[in-house]
């Protein structure tokens, strides 16, 4: 009987430290870039990424790959892009790692395996589920209108590996198999404006009557492709209660004036029709271009019904907004 016992006991101890895993393709983590200006999507890299492209393995300790083993993931051509609902397209990269060491190309079968990022993530050995994540940057230079911008990723998991193993690190048995996991990528595209307003200067003269009014300058608005907007010009920090004159400040001396649009009498106000609309530019009226600026005339004078304050150097600040 001692010796029958013992036989099984060492039989026992043949198999010990065998490992076993297993891989099954599962729901993705769908991928979102957020909420990106317009700007922002076509002057800077953005970035994001999944968790988990739909590969979870289950490992088990002390389990290491081998160049035999590998982790194959086809992503579909599909439509090269996120599109958004005027059919523009924000290009992006995807990555193995978060570096941009190992890109995917559409179509080709890129090993997790080979490349050495399956080892890196543990991904069969020690205990628990690993998933495999995927990072994604975008392309500089997509002009793009607002919205919401997505594609649908068809990724092709396809693997082979050793998934038991001995002591002696003979494989004992391989875990094959492949299936395709879905994940969306996702980026809200918002409104944005760049603007250039320089400052006015009247100069300097002795009395308000000498003033010459300032004209031939501009506001140069580059606002988001297809956008379509109005451009306001608050009062200004000192303006009159009454009858809305704006007014340059001097210690306790004001000296009114105002701000018109393009060359003509009409006050450029934030309220209503004293706004101007991106239709009225001068230079490329319409909706926004995004990579090009609307240009906007304006003339400003100093009223000349006024009393010459004292002399002094009279200044104010007025807002420029932009409101879609």
């Amino acid at each position: 009987m001692n010796s029958i016992y013992r036989w099984n006991l060492l039989l026992g101890l043949a198999f010990t430290g065998q490992v076993f895993g297993g891989c099954s393709v599962v729901a993705a983590n769908n991928a979102a870039f957020g909420s990106v200006s317009s700007i922002a999507v076509r002057t800077a890299l953005q970035t994001s990424s999944t968790i988990n492209a739909g590969l979870r393995c289950n490992g088990a300790s002390n389990t290491q790959l081998t160049a035999s083993d590998h982790f194959f993931a086809t992503i579909a051509p599909g439509s090269g892009g996120m599109i958004g609902p005027t059919g523009d397209v924000i290009s992006y990269t995807i990555y193995g790692n978060n570096s941009t060491s190992y890109p995917l190309t559409r179509g080709t079968p890129f090993d997790f395996g080979s490349t050495g990022i399956a080892n890196s993530l543990g991904l069969v050995s020690g205990p628990g589920n690993k998933t495999v994540p995927l990072y994604l940057s975008s392309i500089v230079g997509s002009n793009v209108a607002a919205g919401v911008y997505t594609e649908t990723l068809s990724i092709a998991w396809n693997w082979d590996y050793c998934s038991a193993s001995g002591n002696g690190g003979n494989c004992h048995a391989r875990d094959i198999g492949s299936d395709t996991a879905i994940l969306t990528v996702s980026m809200t595209v918002t409104n944005d404006c760049q603007i250039t307003a320089p400052d006015i200067s009247f100069g300097s003269a002795p009395v308000v009557s000498a003033f010459n009014s300032v004209t031939g300058q501009t506001f140069n608005i580059a606002c988001t492709k297809g956008s379509t907007y109005t451009v306001g010009l608050s009062d200004g920090q000192h303006a009159l209660s009454i009858g809305g004159r704006r007014r340059m400040i001097s210690g306790s001396n004001y000296l009114q004036y105002d701000i018109f649009q393009s060359g003509g009498t009409t006050r450029w106000g934030s309220i209503g029709t004293a706004r101007r609309a991106s239709s009225t530019a001068e230079v490329n009226p319409g909706s926004g271009i995004g990579t090009g600026s609307q240009i906007f005339n304006y003339n400003a004078k100093i009223y000349t019904d006024q009393a010459t304050p004292p002399a002094g150097t009279y200044l104010d600040n007025v807002v420029l907004d932009v409101a879609f």
